[in-house]
């Protein structure tokens, strides 16, 4: 079993929970040190940057030596591009893709392979209620989600053949180190456009007010989310999609049943949006 984005939160959560239901788990990220209670655990951990072809293919190659072909693969290694779709850098959002969307992609074309020849394995991507819906100063890291989303529901089909099952997993917010995150690169990222000054002080105050108040704000744990994803590597028949969270099922809820104008005024109700004066 293979795990991304190891180093906190979501990865770290997976991985555990993984080595309790007896899975032989491979843990990666791009800073080992963060992982040493995996290692304790029992984990295998290595360095792992998704964005490099070659360290991801070195990575399925050493688990293929020691056990054969990958059986499961998680792909959880991601990152939020915080702030207004104007105000960002093609570049910053081209590298929001090579993590959150390519990275995800060449570990699926690296264990792929060995999988079809085993005629077995199991792909859970985990991706977000953010790939369903935009929310303001969310958009390219929205729009990366969504792809990933996409790439999974074709993938599933063209790979069901050789008995390659593909999950995705969608919670909403999660209680981690994923908003801290987020707020430095709101912090760092954009071009220093004025009209978006104001805007980006009332995104990192309404975040900061998310994260003191998880329960409030409706705040998933990475526990909830490694159970789903249990669930969909340990299913004789496995879901195309887990919704994780009851924020989930209600964003979802609302952005399905209600016509789009009045989602969209729910959503100008409820966060933050530029104003005329910047």
């Amino acid at each position: 079993m293979v795990v991304t984005g190891c180093s906190s939160g979501i990865g770290r959560a997976v991985a555990l929970r993984l080595l309790r239901a007896g899975y032989a788990v491979h843990a990666t990220a791009r800073r080992v040190g963060d992982m040493e209670d995996l290692a304790r655990a029992g984990a295998k951990v290595a360095r792992v940057d998704v964005t490099d072809a070659t360290s991801v293919n070195d990575c399925v190659r050493e688990v293929e030596a020691v056990h054969g072909p990958v059986w499961g693969l998680v792909n959880n290694a991601g990152y939020a591009l915080a702030g207004p779709v104007e105000d960002i850098g093609v570049e910053q959002v081209r590298h929001q893709f090579e993590v959150n969307v390519f990275g995800a992609l060449r570990m699926a074309h690296a264990v792929l392979p060995g999988m079809r020849s085993a005629g077995e394995g199991r792909i859970v991507n985990i991706s977000s209620v953010a790939g369903r819906f935009s929310l303001p100063g969310g958009g390219c890291y929205h729009a990366s989600k969504h792809a990933l989303t996409c790439l999974s529901d074709t993938l599933r089909l063209e790979t069901r053949p050789f008995g390659v099952r593909v999950s995705t997993v969608e919670p909403a917010a999660v209680n981690t180190a994923f908003i801290d995150t987020a707020l430095r690169v709101l912090a760092s990222s954009g071009r220093g456009l004025p009209a978006y000054r104001t805007f980006r002080a009332d995104l990192d105050r309404y975040y900061r007010q998310v994260q003191s108040r998880p329960r409030r704000h409706g705040l998933g744990t990475p526990q909830t989310v490694a159970a789903a994803v249990e669930r969909a590597l340990s299913a004789r028949t496995p879901r195309p999609r887990y919704v994780v969270g009851a924020a989930a099922h209600l964003c979802l809820g609302l952005h399905d049943v209600l016509p789009r104008a009045w989602f969209e005024t729910v959503v100008r109700l409820a966060f933050p949006l530029p104003g005329p004066g910047g």
